[in-house]
């Protein structure tokens, strides 16, 4: 039956006007589609059933406009949050803030993960229950997995689930590779050492073996897979397809090129390729169902892995399926684990104890290992620990938790004045779902002869009126990290006034590729969009890429 209720989508990409539509799972292609005054800014959680980023969520308990809105658009309602393993303390700091808010309004709360530490699994029910049955004992639970855990919302009273049966047993053929620090041959033709090594570990792996064969090569960083995949484009033969996926891309080019990757490696085997490689980032960890032969990645948390591991093999049936793991350990100078190599990404103290695990553990299995090790990667960390490394890693969590406590809106049972969720002092950006994530939206232009700009390199699709249909525009956004090279760049507002109102709009920096030149030279950076490597800028004197 079709579902009787519209169903919205929020997200930071969804258009305004835009008219959400889904298709009902068993309805022979009926279509709900909801009004369009639900597609405004902060109306779509009104809806019967919609579909968000977790940040659509949370900006309910943040001290910003319509935060009221948002809570009142949550009642009535079962709310699940997929994923709730994969938060930094900031958000998760966050979600327990909404937890006891929905634990005070009675919505039923499902949260689900595959490698949910025991410790957080706690406090995120302990959250709940201060708002939904405040004073009650907080129980003491061990997540079983694969399994399910209730917990009464007014008795605080746990249930634990059976473990429950898998027909994808899997065994975690573990093997840790060095990933040297030094490579003479790359860095004189400007590639990281690193980078390097890693494609020449994936060549040799290729190489060894005859026939089809595909492999998953996942990077910690979307430079790395960006330079991981050229090396390998260059060193492979034509029988060898590569694939790459990020984050970095525009709208439509990263919904193009998902779907292309999802095709070829996902359940209907018909459109694989017989021998092919994926490079890609932490995307895949997340939503892509995918299944290939060989998993290689670069060093990571336990549970990381352990997601970048399922995409092994996914799809074979059996009680005896083994799938090989290679975790690239990198190595500094003097040949010693580099466990500070990605320390932006991943902190050093959680790298050495992944690795330390993953090391001493060689098979993995799955699901049988999977609670225990997650466990075990941070078991007996305490601040009085004479590691540096440790306590550094403690103490940033308490900074990341502690910047969210002046952004929430405050506990429902210390709620004493509605001023207190209507204290509009603080900007948006400065109450953010995320953590010290200052981010610009780009749109990348191509100048053709005659001066106009093309929103395509090789078409002629030019730059929409503000009056015009929007979503060509939007289509074509990118969102990344701020940094130097894009002082220089104009906003949408000022290169053409008209689009200084449109919301959104407005603030949109330009990347304006000259007539005639494949980069953008800003300063001292070389900056491209390609829509197969996505954005790329480099520094044309270190040749180290953002």
């Amino acid at each position: 039956m079709a579902l009787s209720s519209p169903v919205t989508l929020a997200h930071s990409q969804a258009l305004d006007r835009q008219v959400s539509r889904v298709l009902a799972a068993s309805g022979g292609g009926v279509e709900t589609a909801p009004p369009v005054w639900l597609a405004g800014r902060g109306r779509a959680v009104l809806a019967g059933v919609s579909v968000s980023t977790i940040d659509q969520v949370l900006t309910a308990v943040l001290r910003v406009r319509h935060n009221v809105l948002r809570l009142g658009g949550l009642t009535r309602k079962v709310l699940v949050v997929d994923e709730c393993h994969a938060y930094d303390p900031y958000m998760q700091t966050l979600l327990r803030r909404a937890l006891a808010w929905w634990g005070a309004l009675g919505i039923p709360v499902v949260l689900m993960s595959a490698t949910v530490p025991a410790a957080v699994a706690c406090s995120l029910a302990a959250a709940y229950l201060s708002g939904a049955a405040p004073g009650v004992p907080v129980p003491q639970m061990q997540p079983r997995y694969p399994g399910w855990l209730y917990v009464d919302g007014r008795t605080g009273d746990p249930t634990v689930s059976e473990l429950v049966e898998t027909d994808r047993p899997r065994v975690l053929d573990i093997a840790m590779v060095d990933l040297p620090g030094s490579n003479r041959s790359a860095e004189r033709d400007g590639m990281p050492a690193a980078d390097a090594n890693r494609a020449g570990f994936v060549k040799q792996l290729l190489d060894g073996r005859s026939g089809d064969f595909c492999v998953l090569m996942v990077c910690n960083t979307v430079a790395s897979a960006q330079n991981t995949a050229r090396a390998l484009d260059e060193m492979l033969g034509a029988d060898v397809e590569v694939f790459l996926l990020h984050a970095r891309y525009r709208v439509k080019d990263r919904r193009k090129l998902t779907a292309r990757v999802e095709g070829a490696f996902g359940k209907d085997r018909r459109k694989r390729p017989g021998r092919a490689l994926l490079v890609t980032t932490q995307v895949c960890e997340q939503s892509l169902d995918l299944s290939l032969d060989h998993v290689v990645t670069d060093l990571a948390p336990v549970a990381q892995v352990v997601q970048r591991a399922g995409r092994g093999l996914r799809h074979t049936v059996g009680d005896d399926v083994r799938v090989p793991v290679s975790v690239l350990v990198p190595l500094d100078a003097k040949g010693r684990p580099d466990d500070g190599r990605w320390e932006w990404v991943y902190g050093r103290a959680l790298m050495r104890s992944s690795r330390e695990l993953l090391a001493g553990h060689g098979t993995v299995a799955v699901p049988g290992d999977v609670q225990k090790l997650v466990d075990a990667v941070c078991q007996g960390w305490d601040t009085d620990t004479d590691d540096r490394d440790v306590r550094r890693h403690l103490a940033g969590e308490r900074v990341m938790a502690n910047a969210a406590l002046p952004v929430m809106i405050p506990h429902p049972r210390d709620l004493v004045d509605l001023f207190d969720l209507t204290d509009l002092s603080m900007t948006d950006a400065e109450a953010a779902t995320r953590y010290n994530l200052d981010t610009v939206t780009l749109l990348p232009l191509w100048e053709r002869e005659d001066g106009s700009l093309s929103l395509e390199p090789e078409e002629d699709v030019l730059l929409p009126d503000v009056h015009a249909d929007v979503r060509p525009l939007r289509e074509r956004l990118l969102s990344v990290r701020r940094q130097p090279w894009q002082r220089e760049l104009p906003s949408l507002g000022k290169a053409r006034p008209g689009w200084a109102k449109e919301r959104r709009l407005g603030e949109v920096l330009l990347l304006v590729h000259p007539f005639g030149a494949r980069e953008v030279e800003l300063g001292e950076w070389a900056v491209t969009y390609d829509c197969e490597l996505g954005l790329v800028a480099q520094s044309p004197v270190s040749k180290e890429q953002e």
